[in-house]
């Protein structure tokens, strides 16, 4: 407790340029999920590189581990990470981990099978009876969550690609997933058939806020949650939030091997 207000003291009486060396150095726990984190991308994507800078802004170094995301959480609380990047704002995680202030917004979509799926949908009912694929280790809105549990007719993979493709041949009829995600996949990993295959329905299941997370119950979880929410404030004020944004849409961020054309006017 007195290191954070100690550290809060000086966050708040010296300006963020005064940090010209690093004086804390943190390991994050990451994990697969282009086009937003990825080791094959530049900055190791999108979100990472936003986690970086604001953490810079307070004069804090961090290193990335790619781990799966159940691996990722689990060391985390162990106390082998100082946090994890990234996770949506889900309330039944609260109890371990402090969320951030948000990193970003995104919307959870259905991706349906075109020939066996719906046209549309309004509520979760008109699901029941469709086969729904779920990515294994992944936390859905509480909504969401309760509709899968216990329902025999979700059908559960251990990656979004592989969900994907059950879509794509009809062994599934239905897939939640962020619809950035769901797009960039399918123009990287899959054909121009394939595509025509799926297509994402509306309403948005959801849109949901993107957050660091921070374990609780270790001694310096509160200054690290800290340190990140004032380096997240400035680079809001400096704009470079707006920047990185652009940088994602333009491709930036991506392997140079495999690149994808993000305008999709």
């Amino acid at each position: 407790m007195r290191l954070l207000l100690i550290a809060t003291l000086i966050l708040a009486l010296i300006p963020m340029q005064s940090f010209a060396h690093s004086w804390m150095k943190l390991r994050i726990a990451t994990t697969e999920y282009a086009p937003y984190t990825s080791t094959d991308m530049q900055h190791e994507g999108y979100i990472n590189h936003i986690i970086a800078d604001a953490f810079k802004e307070t004069g804090v170094v961090v290193e990335f581990v790619s781990l799966p995301w159940e691996e990722a959480l689990e060391a985390t609380l162990k106390g082998e990470y100082d946090a994890v990047s990234y996770g949506n704002f889900v309330r039944s995680r609260e109890s371990e981990f402090f969320h951030s202030n948000p990193i970003s917004a995104e919307s959870l979509v259905f991706y349906v099978n075109a020939e066996n799926g719906p046209d549309s949908w309004s509520d979760l009912s008109d699901m029941q009876g469709l086969k729904m694929g779920i990515t294994e280790g992944y936390l859905y809105n509480d909504e969401l969550a309760a509709f899968i549990k216990g329902n025999e007719s979700v059908v559960e993979h251990k990656t979004d690609k592989a969900n994907l493709e059950a879509l794509i041949n009809g062994d599934i009829d239905v897939f939640p997933i962020d619809e950035l995600t769901g797009w960039y996949l399918l123009q990287r990993d899959f054909n121009s058939g394939d595509r025509r295959d799926v297509m994402p329905i509306k309403p948005f299941i959801s849109t949901v806020t993107t957050h660091l997370l921070v374990p609780k119950g270790q001694g310096d979880s509160q200054l690290i949650l800290s340190l990140f929410n004032k380096g997240l404030e400035e680079l809001t004020l400096e704009g470079k939030l707006t920047r990185f944004k652009r940088l994602l849409k333009e491709g930036y961020y991506q392997h140079p091997q495999k690149k994808v054309n993000f305008d999709r006017r």
